[in-house]
């Protein structure tokens, strides 16, 4: 072959290569398959989502009473939502918030408590407070649920219905009182339980309304029986001595026992003060948060408190994030923004503004 046509044929070889491969592929179509295959496979890859973890905030916060001279405030603004105002959007932002309701509402009467008593007694329009700021649950396990007797205690209880709000530690009989609330939020199911420290007080019987009071061993049979159908296990305990720092021995042998029960952490209030928290078997103990709705405006202990917003991930606890507060005008809490008084609720509650922990 000349020169000059090898030199075409060599220039033209890849061409007729290329064309024959294509024609090959049209004829038998298997590198054709291959190559939508290997495409498709590649669009699957960067189409499929990269799962996400579900993270769900808790926000809880301590004793929320709404009578005595907190309910003379209420009428005297004509705002029922006062005592929240300042701190709604901290509980309504997150998914499920809690608190202690410490006064019992009533249908009917005069809701006119002075100051110094100790018999709450709450307007049925203050709940529009709770409603506002977004509260999911109440516990009603503690020491004036029974101030009103038991009207008092149903008429709370449809009240609180009525309004769409739950309620734990108490109810028409003894199991009701001992019964979990299971709210599911992100596919993940979580479990609430209340108790307090009374050993006669106000206490549900087989067939009278009451509330749950702090018995380990009936603790324990009632977080196995939530277990079976939650995902996440919250203790709520009303116990202490008032106007101290440090937990007394029966809040630490119950906490640590509903822990290791399968609780994945316990929430406490009831001294008034915040105590200190604690990390047992890697599951945290907040053992009081303090007053969020209160009148106790003599001290300062007694003015300041804490909402601890918990993050899960999945059905993980993260961490929490502790927001101090503080109460002004007898009985509106309001965030705290001086460093130094922060510094000091911290201090007290011997932690940091975020609480990690580790599972």
């Amino acid at each position: 072959m000349p020169n000059k046509l090898k030199a075409i044929f060599y220039l033209l070889l890849p061409i007729f290569i290329i064309i024959g491969f294509f024609a090959f592929a049209k004829i038998v179509d298997v590198p054709e398959y291959a190559i939508k295959v290997e495409k498709q496979r590649e669009a699957r890859e960067i189409e499929l989502p990269i799962p996400a973890t579900p993270e769900t905030v808790i926000a809880f916060g301590g004793d929320v009473m709404l009578s005595r001279v907190v309910g003379q405030k209420m009428v005297k603004y004509n705002n029922f939502s006062w005592p929240f105002e300042k701190v709604a959007a901290i509980f309504s932002s997150a998914d499920i918030a809690v608190v202690n309701l410490e006064s019992p509402f009533t249908l009917g009467g005069n809701y006119f408590v002075p100051t110094g008593s100790f018999s709450f007694n709450a307007d049925p329009q203050a709940v529009l407070g709770l409603k506002s700021a977004g509260i999911d649950v109440v516990s009603l396990a503690n020491n004036h649920f029974g101030n009103q007797g038991e009207k008092g205690m149903t008429d709370t209880f449809k009240i609180l219905k009525d309004s769409g709000i739950e309620y734990i530690g108490a109810g028409n009989n003894f199991s009701e009182a001992r019964a979990a609330k299971i709210i599911k939020k992100n596919g993940v199911r979580f479990g609430f339980l209340a108790y307090a420290y009374p050993t006669d007080l106000y206490l549900a019987s087989s067939s009278t309304p009451g509330m749950a009071n702090m018995d380990i061993e009936a603790m324990k049979k009632d977080i196995a029986e939530l277990k079976k159908s939650a995902d996440v296990a919250v203790v709520e305990m009303h116990a202490g001595a008032e106007y101290t720092n440090l937990p007394n021995s029966q809040q630490k042998n119950f906490a640590r026992a509903a822990i290791d029960a399968g609780a994945d952490l316990v929430v406490g209030h009831h001294p008034h003060w915040v105590q200190i928290t604690e990390v047992y078997k890697d599951k945290p103990i907040l053992y009081s948060l303090g007053n969020l709705v209160f009148d106790q405006m003599w001290s300062m202990e007694t003015r300041q408190g804490a909402i601890a917003v918990a993050t899960f991930k999945d059905k993980k606890l993260a961490g929490f994030k502790i927001i101090p507060i503080r109460i002004d005008d007898y009985g509106q809490a309001v965030i705290m923004n001086d460093a130094a008084e922060i510094k000091a609720v911290l201090r007290r509650m011997k932690t940091t503004e975020e609480i990690k922990i580790v599972n």
